[in-house]
């Protein structure tokens, strides 16, 4: 990982990673985050600055514990084996670059937690696989051995609480991520057969494709596409930080892509899909920054029109997890939605959705970021630095009012994805006229009311952001010189005759959930 000062060059770095077991409900550890971070730091002889909450979750046989994954990071590149094995002694460790049972450490115990491979596959996940009927091929464990080079460590391009992920070559050139998943309790293997069964079944260009499966001795994978410019995560805050700047339009890209990827499963797949564990890590980047959404593990199918929740075991990552679903289990469409809020304020500010070493009241980017999006001069603080001072600040104030939307505490308040993406189009046309004439904010005219933006930003008054705004009839005729959208209401009914509907799908290529954002709030010309 890297641990760098804002502003600072890239410094790579080898954290210890400990895994603890609160006896507290998810929904009650969130407001304890400063509190347990300082308890740690103290008790292990660092600064509160080297302790990082990476992730929460309720733990599988008890969902009133959490499980919490901490890492500490060295002030220099790496412990020394002194300081690693004193806080091995006081907790689970898992760290690579030390042989923990050559210092008279229980080999099983060290040596369980370095495994990339399980262990053992249970009898029915292995029947599973034999009934298994998907599209995704079948591969043996020496193709896999094959195109991995024995899963040799070189190979590794990425890890997780999953396992691990290999860049591989198939006999017939094809360069492949493959996943090898670590777990092999009965909770891991539904969540390897729902991802095999879920990838199955969903195709869209901004998602990661599944070209197949390898379950042989012992060994679980999945075989993907590979996407070879590593994660969104990797070019906000790590490896890829300084070698691949992010300008503006690459981020508003990423965001467009992304939120396409949603929209399609929340409202155009079948079934609709939850996803569950959308993050910054989870878009995988092609060379042109097109993205692609990826991890389908904890990914579950959406009841009805995704308007009705699921009752489900709270999982996900920390700093994304949206509140209802952390304090109830209550899992909604519009959980994806508040986790696209997040991704959307790293891309304004360059910052990780949870940050302890940022000063008080900075370690959490949603609550630092929400008072500075309603005025010019909060945006300025806000917009990440490293874009330097040429980029249009109507287009950031236009994504800085969605991504407020998407994090809203209330449900109600947050748009579908499908809504999300035609305030985005519309942001990167204006963005690409901004581009060619300069001159955005003068000649820019909103023609035939064809895209409609929920994103309206008044850079005096603050956003004025309502849910009527998506469900009244209305259009938005000109953007005036503040960059607010002026809206007009008409009494008459919504209504799209199947004409002006063949003729919106002839204006864009994208999925029927973008074309349902225009019929939402086309007003009935009769």
């Amino acid at each position: 990982m890297t641990n760098s000062p804002p502003g600072t060059t890239c410094l790579c770095v080898l954290p210890i990673k400990v895994e603890l077991r609160l006896g507290i409900a998810l929904y009650m550890f969130f407001a304890l985050v400063s509190e347990l971070a300082q308890e740690i730091a103290s008790g292990v002889f660092m600064n509160q600055s080297q302790v990082h909450v990476m992730g929460a979750n309720a733990a599988t046989e008890d969902p009133e514990k959490t499980i919490v994954l901490i890492d500490l990071v060295p002030l220099g590149a790496r412990f020394d084996n002194t300081t690693t094995l004193t806080v091995f002694e006081r907790s689970l460790v898992i760290y690579h670059s030390v042989s923990l049972w050559k210092n008279g450490h229980d080999s099983a115990v060290a040596g369980s937690r370095l495994e990339s491979r399980p262990i053992s596959a249970s009898p029915s996940f292995s029947s599973s696989i034999v009934a298994y009927k998907g599209s995704a091929k079948i591969f043996s464990l020496v193709e896999m051995d094959r195109a991995t080079q024995r899963f040799d460590e070189s190979r590794i391009i990425g890890e997780g609480g999953f396992g691990r992920v290999y860049e591989g070559i198939l006999e017939d050139g094809e360069r492949v991520a493959v996943k090898v998943l670590k777990r092999d309790d009965q909770q891991g293997t539904r969540e390897f057969l729902a991802e095999v069964e879920m990838l199955s079944r969903l195709h869209h260009r901004n998602l990661v494709k599944l070209i197949g499966i390898c379950s042989e001795e012992h060994m679980r994978c999945l075989v993907y596409e590979l996407v070879p410019n590593g994660s969104l995560e990797s070019h906000l805050h790590g490896s890829d930080k300084d070698t691949a700047l992010l300008d503006w339009d690459a981020r508003l890209k990423i965001a467009l892509g992304a939120a396409r990827g949603l929209a399609y499963l929340h409202e155009d797949s079948s079934p609709r899909v939850i996803h569950r564990d959308f993050k910054s890590s989870n878009i995988l980047l092609e060379h042109d920054f097109t993205p692609k959404v990826s991890d389908f593990g904890l990914a579950r199918t959406a009841i009805g029109e995704g308007n009705e929740h699921i009752s489900t075991r709270v999982m996900g990552t920390f700093g994304y997890v949206a509140p209802e679903y952390a304090m109830t289990g209550h899992l909604l469409v519009k959980s994806d939605v508040y986790s696209y809020g997040v991704v959307l304020l790293e891309l304004l500010t360059g910052r990780k959705p949870v940050d302890m070493s940022r000063p008080p009241g900075q370690e959490n980017l949603v609550t630092w970021a929400c008072p500075f999006l309603t005025n010019r001069d909060g945006l300025e603080t806000l917009i990440d630095a490293s874009l330097g001072s040429s980029i249009p600040l109507d287009s950031i104030a236009k994504v800085a009012a969605i991504a407020s939307m998407c994090v809203q505490p209330e449900v109600d308040q947050r748009p579908f994805m499908g809504e999300v993406v035609q305030a985005l189009k519309l942001v990167c046309k204006e963005g690409s006229e901004f581009n060619e004439s300069r001159s955005f904010s003068q000649d820019l005219h909103i023609q035939d009311a064809e895209i409609i933006s929920r994103a309206s930003l008044d850079m005096d008054a603050g956003p004025v952001l309502s849910t009527e705004q998506f469900t009244a009839s209305a259009r938005y005729d000109t953007l005036d010189a503040s960059g607010s959208f002026r809206r007009y209401s008409s009494s008459g009914p919504l209504k799209v005759g199947r004409t002006e509907r063949n003729r919106e799908r002839g204006l864009s290529t994208g999925s029927s959930s973008e074309h349902c954002g225009l019929q939402r709030f086309r007003m009935d010309s009769e």
